[in-house]
């Protein structure tokens, strides 16, 4: 059985950050990705970068260790504005993005937008992900999707039709300040599709999902024994 790790760097990262409350250690995640128990051929790193010494530095040491990296220029994304939300004392619960107010000075009626986020760098590897994996998938592989982003389901029913095994990693907690899930439920769903077919064949799921703070774990787990050896 051959493994590859796909991993979309602005997910995990941002599962881990928000979700978790930790930052990836690249180097320690890589050296688990290729030990003796995951023997992982090849693991995938998609970024995005901006034409900076910073972004070509970073990019050059991941692969020194080991990584497969893929980067292109990020784009503005604009943010998303959020609704501010009220309860009348007629108990109906309220929303609204703008606000308007009366000028003191002037007695001019203005009109604000709320909540108005700006932008932030964003590069979508979707199609990218979905080349390599297919490119690797048939009945003698594992392919291991570091994402919990709802958009991949076609491409893991797709590399299941292959007779591959897909395996997400992220996080099914919510985030810790918007309380919004990581894990897309559509998802969810197709494994849980996947499970009961597999109860019903009587063989293994081909596709499964595993907790990005297990894995955490795992890692620090390893690493401890180590220095145990080593003292």
């Amino acid at each position: 059985m051959k493994r590859y790790a796909f991993i979309d760097v602005a997910n995990t990262k941002g599962t881990a950050g928000m979700a978790l409350g930790f930052s990836v250690d690249w180097q320690k995640l890589i050296k688990m990705l290729k030990n003796d128990k995951w023997s992982c051929d090849k693991v995938f790193y998609y970024e995005g970068r901006m034409e900076t010494n910073k972004y070509d530095k970073r990019h050059k040491k991941l692969e020194k260790m080991g990584y497969t990296v893929r980067t292109k220029l990020t784009f503005l994304h604009k943010n998303r504005l959020k609704l501010i939300k009220y309860i009348c004392e007629c108990q109906k619960e309220n929303a609204f993005d703008k606000f308007k107010y009366l000028c003191t000075n002037c007695n001019k009626e203005k009109e604000i937008t709320l909540n108005n986020g700006g932008s932030h760098p964003k590069a979508n590897f979707d199609v990218e992900i979905a080349v390599d994996t297919l490119d690797y998938a048939n009945s003698d592989t594992q392919i291991i999707l570091f994402t919990g982003d709802g958009d991949f389901r076609f491409l893991a029913e797709k590399l299941i039709e292959k007779g591959a095994t897909v395996i997400f990693i992220s996080s099914m907690r919510e985030t810790i300040e918007e309380r919004s899930k990581r894990f897309s439920t559509r998802l969810k769903d197709l494994i849980a599709k996947e499970e009961t077919h597999a109860q019903q064949q009587k063989i293994k799921s081909r596709a499964r999902f595993l907790e990005m703070d297990n894995l955490r774990r795992l890692i620090e787990k390893e690493n401890a024994a180590k220095r145990d050896v080593s003292e």
